[in-house]
């Protein structure tokens, strides 16, 4: 599998600090979330990848509740990259979608690259990790490498952090439609009580996280 192209930006303290705060935000009304959610938060809604929201910094939110401001049962995704793997056998697609990975970084202001390696890959996760554990201020619980359910690749590590609440989770997970072919680079923040132990076996683990993230 060749990553064909990456277009991704920096996930930044400040975006993950936004990201962690929304369980705490003082919940609004469901008439005035989109209102509150555009003048007070900065979101923009975006058809880029997937119906979602553009954050104030530049990345795609997307969320499994209608008005999740306060809420401590919704899931949040964050993505900061797209990485479009293919298979050099399968020449169709490669030209319209590296196209439109390339208009996604233009229209968000992200860096785009052809051919990126699996090593760029999981550099670019490894530091989007470490703004995490500084912010949050400790190394993730757990690790574990992703596989191909998790997406087409590249197959690269997993973290997880746990806060008492919520866990958080860097990983990159499958792109489920409508292209089907994409690989989203998240950080995910995701309702974990503290009593909830996480699975000790790595297979076990990763199901765990698709679980609880995936969408």
């Amino acid at each position: 599998m060749i990553v064909k192209a990456l277009a991704a930006s920096t996930l930044t303290a400040p975006a993950v600090r936004d990201l962690l705060a929304l369980p705490a935000m003082a919940p609004v009304p469901d008439d005035d979330f989109l209102d509150h959610s555009t003048d007070a938060l900065g979101w923009e809604f975006t058809t880029l990848v997937c119906d979602a929201d553009r954050t104030r910094h530049g990345h795609v939110l997307s969320y499994d509740e209608d008005n999740p401001l306060g809420s401590q049962t919704a899931t949040f995704n964050l993505v900061f990259a797209e990485a479009y793997p293919y298979d050099p056998e399968e020449e169709a697609n490669v030209r319209w979608l590296t196209d439109d990975v390339r208009g996604w970084a233009d229209e968000l202001g992200w860096r785009f690259s052809t051919d990126a390696t699996p090593d760029i890959c999981e550099t670019l996760l490894a530091e989007a990790s470490a703004t995490v554990s500084g912010v949050l201020g400790g190394e993730p619980a757990r690790t574990v490498r992703s596989d191909g359910q998790f997406s087409m690749g590249p197959f690269a590590l997993c973290r997880i952090w746990r806060t008492g609440t919520h866990a958080v989770v860097v990983t990159p997970l499958q792109d489920h439609g409508p292209y089907g072919y994409l690989t989203h680079f998240v950080l995910v923040l995701t309702p974990c009580p503290a009593e909830e132990e996480l699975p000790a076996d790595d297979a076990a683990l990763r199901g765990w996280v698709l679980d609880r993230i995936d969408w």
